[in-house]
């Protein structure tokens, strides 16, 4: 009898954040079996109906990118992928000129791809060499540091403080590491503070970056998503970011869940070149029917991010002043789509996650996003008001059990 093959995991596994989804989603299951209907918090936004536009433009193209359309499908000639995506980067240019007065170059400077979710593990894997540093905020997203685990980079977090608006204090950040740093990871509007960085930071972060040699990537993925007036702006308005920047954007606000997954990478012609090289090994070419209905929804942009601000934005002030009602001093978010919640004193915010998820409410302890992420928990404003108004009643019926209801939380700023 021969033994059994021993399959080990790749040490890169055991360094990466676990998979917090499987988890909840083993939980959801578990309060769906007793008969409590979960309320999930933990993510972001759904979907707007999608455009008509939208629709044509993709029945009428031809839904694949050379070789076959499909199952005994007809040949599909590879010219027809290379005009639909040249067409997709002119819209996207023109819109881009449009939104942030800054002239791109639509074959140099954009680059559509698959996965926006993906987007930061694939810039880390096409420009960091093994043991380079990249810097990352803590909190954030746990995407940053697996990132730099793919790339078999070296991690450095900077913290986000609340007494420095949760933005990155340059400053405070060692030379001796900047020196070492090959990437650095920014986000606006921030998940999870809800931040949105200002003109007059992102001229201190590329003077910084020039300084010091660093790639900066500005994951713009919530970047629609702003409120009472905020405009977020974009790192290439800088002067000199085109140099040493790249940033990511999400289409998932184009109406009806078909562009959830289309990103868009926009900045330095060397880097997107160096992503382009990585992601034609990794990645399927995207589908012609897909640009094209997505260059189709462009002109109406405005149309749809007023319509998912509109609705957003309802939702968070509803969340907002129903976690007042309940005793937290909490300013409004300016953008994203989360609440950046201080715990209840004497609460990690794994125990306080765990108390709410008693009641069938689900959502992100700080300390899964980064060890300065302790002290918070992680609310998305996702869903209807009626599904609001349920958790917070939940949340409200845990605290006044645990007789936590009406102490003096922590007040959180987000100026």
């Amino acid at each position: 009898m021969r033994n059994p093959v021993i399959i080990e995991r790749a040490e890169r596994l055991h360094q990466i954040p676990l998979n917090r989804p499987l988890e909840h989603s083993r939980y959801l299951r578990r309060l769906a079996a007793r008969g409590i209907e979960p309320i999930d918090l933990t993510t972001g936004i759904d979907d707007l109906p999608p455009g008509q536009a939208a629709i044509e433009r993709a029945s009428d193209s031809v839904p694949a990118t050379g070789g076959r359309g499909g199952p005994g499908g007809p040949e599909v000639p590879a010219e027809s992928s290379r005009l639909t995506g040249a067409e997709f980067r002119r819209a996207f240019s023109n819109w881009f000129a449009y939104r942030f007065d800054v002239e791109i170059d639509p074959d140099r400077h954009v680059l559509p791809f698959a996965g926006s979710a993906v987007g930061p593990a694939c810039v880390a894997m096409a420009l960091v060499n093994p043991g380079e540093t990249v810097l990352a905020p803590d909190p954030s997203h746990p995407a940053y540091r697996t990132s730099a685990v793919l790339a078999n980079g070296q991690i450095q977090s900077y913290p986000l403080h609340g007494r420095n608006d949760f933005l990155p204090n340059l400053k405070q950040i060692e030379p001796r590491i900047a020196g070492q740093a090959k990437l650095m990871y920014v986000g606006f509007p921030n998940d999870p503070t809800g931040v949105v960085a200002d003109h007059s930071f992102f001229r201190e972060l590329i003077d910084f970056a020039r300084r010091h040699n660093i790639i900066v990537c500005h994951d713009a993925t919530q970047h629609f998503l702003t409120y009472d007036g905020i405009e977020a702006p974009s790192l290439l308005q800088t002067p000199g970011a085109m140099n040493v920047g790249i940033e990511l954007f999400s289409l998932s606000v184009l109406p009806g869940g078909m562009f959830r997954d289309l990103g868009v990478a926009v900045g330095n012609p060397s880097a997107l070149a160096a992503i382009s090289q990585l992601t034609s090994h990794l990645h399927a070419p995207l589908l012609p029917g897909l640009l094209a209905s997505a260059a189709a929804e462009f002109p109406r942009l405005d149309r749809h991010v007023e319509a998912m601000v509109s609705r957003c934005g309802s939702q968070r002030d509803l969340m907002v002043s129903g976690l007042r009602d309940l005793g937290w001093h909490l300013p409004a978010p300016g953008g994203g789509p989360y609440v950046w919640l201080p715990v209840p004193p004497r609460y990690s915010s794994v125990r306080f996650s765990i108390l709410l998820r008693k009641a069938g409410v689900f959502v992100v302890p700080g300390a899964y996003l980064g060890e300065y992420g302790e002290g918070y928990v992680r609310l998305a404003f996702n869903g209807d008001e009626s599904q609001i108004r349920e958790a917070l009643d939940r949340i409200d019926r845990q605290m006044s059990r645990f007789r936590l209801r009406k102490r003096a939380f922590p007040a959180v700023s987000l100026a």
